[in-house]
């Protein structure tokens, strides 16, 4: 039993999303921008992430849908742009998603753009009096140092709640585990009087 789609009818599909992208980069006179990314690792260990997550991996058209965008952009004199999409999600998500009123993945996908043109992504100014930033460091280290706070919190667990994030302050405080909450109902409190 073969599973997934014939592959002549996967490629007719993904020759038709990329003549679709070329009409739109031909009517904008403008180049097509996107994710450089390698599954070559990350299919080398597919036997320990599961059965489900290898299906995903391996179904995966990424490299054959670049290889015709490439050829088809080729013969028609489109350059097309590959850029490192290092946390394009997460600025997306803090920059973008409620200042324009996009969609996750379409904030992700604005900030790839950006990056194609090399604008550069740095962190709001309200959220960095919140950050310890060294000076000299590249952006995306302040990047990391965000990502790693808001995965340490409640507020931020789903992609809805960054629409209604007005105040970062909340990255001041200590996030409350269940540890911390057991330290604090135990917790005796002394009165020192001077």
């Amino acid at each position: 039993m073969q599973q997934g789609l014939p592959k002549g009818y996967l490629d007719a599909q993904l020759v038709d999303a990329c003549l679709q992208l070329v009409t739109i980069a031909d009517t904008y006179s403008c180049p097509i921008a996107g994710e450089e990314l390698d599954f070559a690792t990350k299919k080398e260990t597919l036997n320990e992430l599961g059965n489900k997550y290898a299906r995903m991996l391996s179904g995966w058209a990424y490299s054959r849908f670049f290889e015709l965008l490439n050829s088809i952009c080729s013969n028609r004199g489109i350059k097309v742009l590959t850029v490192n999409p290092a946390y394009s999600s997460l600025i997306g998500l803090v920059k973008y998603t409620k200042q324009y009123g996009l969609a996750s993945d379409e904030s992700a996908a604005f900030v790839i753009a950006r990056r194609a043109q090399r604008l550069t992504e740095n962190i709001p100014h309200p959220i960095t009096a919140y950050l310890d930033m060294k000076p000299g460091k590249h952006v995306w280290s302040a990047w990391n140092q965000l990502n790693k706070n808001l995965k340490a919190r409640t507020e931020t667990r789903n992609r809805h709640s960054y629409y209604s994030i007005s105040n970062w302050d909340f990255l001041v405080k200590e996030p409350l585990g269940t540890k911390h909450k057991r330290a604090l109902r135990n917790e005796i409190t002394y009165t020192v009087e001077f």
